[in-house]
């Protein structure tokens, strides 16, 4: 074994991110990371409260019985801690981030979530009062039957349950999507989210209206309140509602007031390339910039910090921003982020900067069909391959030229209908190899999967193959292949009318560097971990190995076969 391969085979622990370990670790500090939390913890509980109001469409009975459970859970000392810590948490953030903003330009469903989650302690602040309140401070029974009985009763109180529960429905699915949208297995399960998003609180109003047809009028079912109960029950709903009312009108001014001391306060200019600028607000983040000034920056998870979509190069002044939080450290780390590439949504200019969006998109281009998103950049999870035939430059220097171009043709027609039949396009041909792409569509299955059982048969089609061409040449052919599953940015490269769609990125980099591997190994396939990880497929007859490939940081761990 050469020394260069045993250089290549040490086995050594990944290096620490550029950023750094311990930014990541402090995630749990930040704003965003309690206010997902808390968020997290009142939807569960929503959804809870919900899905036993839909048993309502079974029997009362059932409502009563799964009503205790759910109770004995939530009104328990812990859950009665957790569930008013998470919103208290919650509506501070939240109000907290809307006082801040500097400008109010957004995508229509954040302004959706900001409405709704200002009417939701408006709405439901006598609900509150009228069961929770009034069990934990005089012992009233709030169960199913008294409350339905109270709906049934007045027309107006069930609109306005209903009407509270859409909202807090349609709050909590907005943010819930702001997160998980940016995940790599969201496109896959988005159409179960929106049928259960959907199916939810159409089951819970059914639940409900169904359940108050088997409450009948009368006391048998309705608790009746004695004089002094009712007239403190009235005395704490009023109190209460007079407190959110005066605690939301504090809020409206000292928003308008903070709102009116920063336009007196002039903002840095920022450059978006080519060449257009904007007067920020004092204390505005980039992205809230740029929407302000009508340039259009991707924010996929709503400007949380979640995503990567809204990073931007800044080509001048970045010695002028603080170096990056624990949000934005995690994020960029995920997608290894060059010097220079910050999230908008992270960044509070202080001075004149000069930037350039990466994932540009929105109102004013956004992409109204698949090649228009490819020509600005489209980012997913994608298997690559790489092909190359071993020893092809001196075998082609013996050779005719008639005959070097028969042979790369059929060499070709064979490995490219294999990539056909397992899902997969040939991306481009190199000379004598070519570079090929899994999983570019959507409902194209498992692409590590695809990918590794199309070069099992390329491997299987080129030994059948090598008989004649052993005979015509007088030697068999023999390839490489590197295979890996990762991220990429697949876009249009070259002008408008003859622009081919390829993939970019360390995804691509590192498929190629293993298939080059191959002339160390005197293999025919390396697979990264990651492809054959994600693939499902046995490792039994792989050989394991961690690997330091040229240009990139760290070990990369590998499987590799033979014959």
């Amino acid at each position: 074994m050469s020394s260069n391969r045993r250089s290549h085979l040490r086995s050594k622990k990944r290096k620490a991110s550029v950023f750094g370990s311990s930014a990541s670790r402090a995630l749990w500090a930040t704003p965003e990371f309690w206010r997902l939390v808390s968020g997290c913890l009142l939807f569960a509980f929503a959804l809870t409260h919900f899905l036993n109001h839909a048993l309502g469409i079974v029997s009362l009975e059932w409502m009563l019985k799964v009503q205790s459970w759910r109770t004995f859970i939530w009104r328990s000392p812990p859950g009665t801690v957790l569930l008013a810590s998470a919103f208290l948490v919650h509506i501070f953030l939240a109000l907290w981030k809307a006082a801040t903003r500097r400008t109010w330009r957004m995508p229509p469903t954040e302004v959706v979530q900001i409405l709704f989650g200002l009417l939701i302690p408006i709405l439901g602040a006598g609900h509150v009062v009228n069961t929770r309140f009034m069990n934990s401070l005089y012992g009233f029974d709030d169960n199913y039957a008294v409350v339905l009985n109270a709906m049934r009763m007045s027309s107006a109180v069930g609109l306005k349950q209903s009407l509270f529960l859409i909202i807090v429905w349609v709050h909590g699915v907005i943010g819930i999507n702001h997160w998980i949208r940016s995940k790599l297995w969201y496109p896959q399960w988005s159409h179960i989210f929106w049928i259960v998003a959907v199916m939810v609180p159409t089951l819970a109003l059914s639940g409900w209206v169904e359940g108050s047809r088997q409450v009948t009028y009368g006391a048998a079912e309705q608790q009746l309140m004695a004089p002094a109960v009712a007239v403190a029950k009235e005395n704490v709903y009023f109190m209460t509602h007079v407190a959110i009312w005066l605690t939301f009108a504090a809020f409206v001014i000292m928003v308008i007031v903070a709102r009116m001391i920063e336009w007196f306060r002039a903002g840095p200019v920022i450059t978006f390339s080519p060449g257009l600028k904007v007067h920020a607000a004092q204390g505005a983040n980039l992205l809230e910039i740029s929407r302000h000034g009508g340039i259009s920056i991707a924010a996929v998870c709503g400007g949380r910090g979640r995503c990567t979509t809204c990073r931007c190069l800044i080509t001048s002044g970045i010695e002028t921003l603080p170096p990056p939080g624990a949000v934005e450290v995690a994020a960029l780390s995920r997608i290894g982020s060059p010097p220079g590439v910050r999230l908008a949504c992270q960044i509070t200019p202080v001075a004149p900067l000069t930037v350039r969006p990466l994932v540009p998109t929105g109102r004013r281009n956004r992409p109204s069909s698949e090649r228009d998103s490819l020509q600005w950049g489209v980012e997913q999870r994608i298997t690559v391959m790489f092909v190359d035939i071993r020893g092809f430059t001196a075998l082609a220097e013996r050779l005719y030229p008639f005959d070097s171009v028969f042979l790369l043709n059929r060499f070709f027609e064979l490995m490219s209908a294999e990539v056909v039949r397992h899902q997969g396009a040939v991306d481009k041909y190199l000379g004598d190899g070519f570079m090929a792409l899994f999983g570019r569509h959507a409902g194209a299955g498992n692409s590590s999967r695809n990918a590794i059982l199309a070069a099992r048969a390329m491997i299987k089609a080129l030994d059948n193959a090598n008989g004649n061409i052993t005979e015509a040449i007088g030697e068999p052919l023999r390839m490489g292949i590197g295979i890996h599953t990762g991220r990429a940015v697949l876009g249009r490269i070259g002008d408008q009318a003859s622009g081919a769609i390829t993939a970019l990125g360390d995804c691509v980099n590192v498929a190629a560097r293993l298939e080059s591997l191959n002339k160390e190994f005197d293999s025919d396939l390396i697979v990264s971990d990651a492809a054959l990880s994600a693939s499902g497929l046995s490792t039994a007859g792989w050989e394991p190995h961690d690997m330091e490939l040229r240009g990139r940081d760290g070990t990369i761990a590998i499987h590799v076969a033979r014959g």
